[in-house]
């Protein structure tokens, strides 16, 4: 990644692109969600479950929208974030390593940082990981940040005066201000921080659809920059620790790990949050009697985030790789075989749900219904269901005690070739 020049990694990207879309000018419906034309991804999910349980589609890869199927492949030791190419061991000094050909292109993966971001890390190392985590970032150790997030949240509404951007002015802010407490950035680094994160948003999506040029430098700068905020923040810590995630983590854990995981945290982590509150936000105005019902009784708090995890899906497509020979709904899988399972899709199979397009917090679960999500064990993402959960119920709580009248202003705008995500960017709205 780092040898590669400007046009090199345009012309990589580029070429990424037109593959997807002439692939999508085939009807493969997976090819038309990597596109993120015009199509209805709905409609696309809807054409993936119709290809059977698990197909193969041109992208050269294997993709299930069915619900057993998707849970099954989550719940799959054998299937991994992490490609098996990447424990392959290195050749020896002295070896020969074969020059790539003028036409290979290499993989996404092996050009965007995601190694540097805890994205690309083994199932193993994410139980392990989660289980250092649990003290400091399970359920129970965040609650004491909920009066704190609370606050934040209601101060940048008061901030924003009567119009605001629902994204911009308040899920963003209120996001990066908690994932920065908790990680124990101090006061001068604050804005930098702020602004590293922002950049590096959209790291998921990059991760099956090619970004532009322009999105791929600010990924990369983003997260090299965070990765030199963090070192220094490290320095600090281990001549002085504080109460904060950085200095637990280095109690347990080497060096390289706690910048790739606080990483993750800060660049993944306030991503999928700021998702998610918009997502549920704009179910809840999509639904005006459920929104009533939040307001009449913040306790539904919970209950709304988890139907918009399954109903809009921070991350709607998960991209894994067959570290063995496996079998998937009868069909034999290669070992470096990629399976991707369209979440968001598999969430609304009729086989599991009646109405699966009814956003309805209250609706009651098939007994054959597992619970599962892209924080599904084993998944580098994972990592930040406690906080997402948290901070997505501390905001509605908020918003729904702070601006009851709350509507949209304009259209909810999304980032450019956000498949996998489906990220806001613009979501105008005022009290």
């Amino acid at each position: 990644m780092a040898s590669m020049t400007e046009s090199e990694l345009g012309r990589v990207l580029l070429t990424h692109r037109g593959v997807q879309w002439i692939i999508g000018t085939k009807d493969d419906p997976y090819a038309l969600l990597l596109r993120t034309a015009s199509d209805d991804p709905h409609r696309l999910g809807e054409l993936i479950r119709e290809r059977g349980p698990l197909y193969w589609s041109s992208a050269e890869t294997w993709v299930t929208a069915r619900h057993d199927v998707a849970a099954a492949a989550l719940d799959d030791p054998r299937l991994s974030f992490r490609h098996p190419d990447a424990d392959a061991p290195a050749a020896e000094d002295g070896g020969e390593q074969r020059e790539p050909m003028p036409w290979e292109v290499p993989a996404l993966r092996e050009i965007l940082p995601f190694d540097e971001m805890f994205l690309t890390a083994g199932r193993a190392d994410c139980v392990r990981v989660r289980g250092l985590l649990e003290p400091l970032l399970g359920a129970e150790a965040l609650e004491h940040r909920r009066p704190a997030a609370d606050r934040a949240l209601r101060g940048a509404l008061a901030a924003a005066g009567a119009e605001f951007d629902l994204r911009a002015d308040i899920a963003d802010g209120f996001a990066i201000g908690l994932v920065r407490e908790i990680l124990g950035v101090p006061e001068e680094d604050h804005d930098r921080f702020a602004a590293l994160v922002r950049d590096g948003a959209g790291a998921l999506d990059a991760m099956v659809c090619s970004p532009h040029l322009r999105t791929a430098h600010e990924l990369i700068t983003s997260v090299d920059g965070m990765g030199s905020l963090l070192t220094e923040l490290i320095a600090r810590r281990r001549e002085q620790p504080g109460d904060d995630l950085v200095s637990a983590l280095l109690a347990a854990a080497p060096e390289d790990e706690v910048r790739s995981v606080c990483t993750l945290l800060a660049l993944v982590g306030s991503e999928l949050t700021a998702t998610v509150f918009c997502a549920a936000v704009e179910a809840l105005l999509d639904h005006p009697g459920v929104w009533r019902q939040l307001c009449e009784n913040p306790g539904l708090a919970p209950a709304v985030v988890q139907e918009t995890l399954r109903y809009a899906p921070p991350v709607r497509l998960v991209p894994l790789y067959a570290h063995e020979d496996l079998e998937l709904a009868g069909t034999a899988v290669p070992a470096g075989s990629q399976v991707v399972v369209a979440l968001e899709a598999a969430l609304r199979d009729p086989a599991v749900r009646t109405e699966p397009a009814v956003f309805d917090p209250a609706a009651e679960r098939s007994g054959r219904q597992p619970v599962f999500s892209v924080f599904s064990e084993g998944l580098p993402t994972s990592l930040l269901a406690p906080l997402v959960r948290l901070l997505a119920d501390s905001g509605l709580r908020a918003l729904s005690a702070e601006a009851p009248g709350v509507r949209r202003t304009g259209p909810v705008l999304r980032r450019l070739r956000s498949g996998v995500t489906g990220a806001v960017l613009e979501f105008p709205a005022a009290r």
